[in-house]
């Protein structure tokens, strides 16, 4: 049976790819998925590089930020200038030479000696601390804090003083304040804090015993007269630990007698020197170590370095750095996390004012 020419025509029209076609299409069309697979494998490494990176940078300087902060206010007595001859500081604290309420002490340290500190560090202050690292001191009125002037005046061993206050501010009892004018500055303990019903005016309540802290005196020291600024005072530890969750070290605080509290997680280094100026001048003479400070009282400024770790360990290469902290060598670790080391000095403007 013949086949008709115009249905040769039409079987000619409907003919596909032949198979050299098809391979090469296909083969065209891997070079092309490739290239694009590799562009966004590439963006993905890239983008998760510099998260790696910005949350090592974001959380060194949030932990730097957070003893700066309150390095910068260490030593402040009120609105009293601590001039030797003209100020004086009257601690009524029960036990005002130990860690957490020595004030007359802006700040202090403990220098890491192998295993141990030195000074030797109260360990039920600052409990499993890792070796190895330095810790830091630092006595200040929180950034922030509520601040209040008295009403009337106050005798030395008054019970009670009245307060003015903005709506909302209080004082916790058992947590200490200072008291100050031109010239003088007393440290005591809350037992009672009362607002009146327009919550602008306080009373506080002082006694002894309690605690702790508590006040072993009723004895201010000094005569205040209305206007004297009312404020709360902290002393802050801050020292690296083992971190809560995951693996590796935190930076973490304590805040007076409550329980430690992590801070910023992956610090796994910090050491610590105190500038002390020498004396009767406001100049420094050199940076020691804390073992070395015989005078706390004549450190105006400190310098510290912290060394960062990333939450993972995805660095393409072996971190095998040696890491100088201020002296100190870390490393080389010889894994694949990623560290950065953050150094800064910071005065403290309450001893150079």
């Amino acid at each position: 049976m013949r086949t008709h020419p115009m249905n040769t025509k039409l079987l000619k029209r409907q003919r596909g790819f032949s198979l050299v076609e098809i391979m090469i299409a296909v083969t065209l069309s891997l070079i092309v998925l490739a290239g694009v697979l590799a562009v966004m494998y590439s963006s993905k490494v890239t983008y998760n590089e510099n998260e790696r990176v910005g949350r090592l940078q974001e959380s060194g300087r949030a932990a730097l930020e957070m003893m700066l902060r309150d390095l910068r206010g260490s030593g402040f007595p009120g609105c009293a200038q601590p001039i030797v001859g003209l100020f004086q500081m009257n601690n009524t604290l029960a036990d005002p030479t130990t860690t957490l309420w020595n004030f007359a002490q802006p700040v202090y340290g403990h220098e890491a000696t192998g295993a141990t500190w030195a000074p030797a560090l109260n360990t039920t202050v600052v409990p499993t601390a890792t070796s190895g690292n330095d810790i830091v001191v630092v006595r200040t009125v929180p950034a922030g804090s509520a601040s209040m002037r008295l009403q009337t005046a106050v005798a030395p061993t008054a019970a009670t003083m009245t307060v003015q206050k903005e709506e909302g501010d209080r004082f916790e009892p058992g947590v200490p304040l200072v008291i100050s004018d031109c010239g003088n500055a007393s440290i005591f303990v809350p037992s009672v804090f009362t607002a009146d019903g327009s919550d602008k005016v306080a009373t506080i309540d002082r006694s002894t015993g309690g605690g702790p802290p508590s006040n072993a005196t009723m004895d201010l020291g000094a005569n205040y007269m209305p206007g004297a600024r009312i404020a709360p005072l902290s002393t802050v530890i801050y020292y690296i630990r083992t971190a809560s969750l995951g693996t590796g070290t935190s930076l973490w605080r304590v805040r007076n007698n409550l329980p430690p509290e992590e801070l910023v997680p992956g610090v796994v280094g910090m050491q610590v020197q105190y500038g002390v100026a020498a004396p009767a001048q406001m100049t420094i003479a050199s940076y020691v170590s804390a073992n070395a400070v015989t005078d706390w009282s004549r450190v105006i400024s400190v310098t510290f370095a912290l060394l960062m770790r990333s939450g993972e360990p995805n660095s393409p290469m072996l971190d095998a750095k040696t890491y100088s902290l201020l002296g100190v060598n870390y490393g080389p670790y010889n894994d694949r996390y990623q560290r950065s080391l953050f150094t800064t000095t910071v005065t403290l403007r309450n001893r150079t004012n």
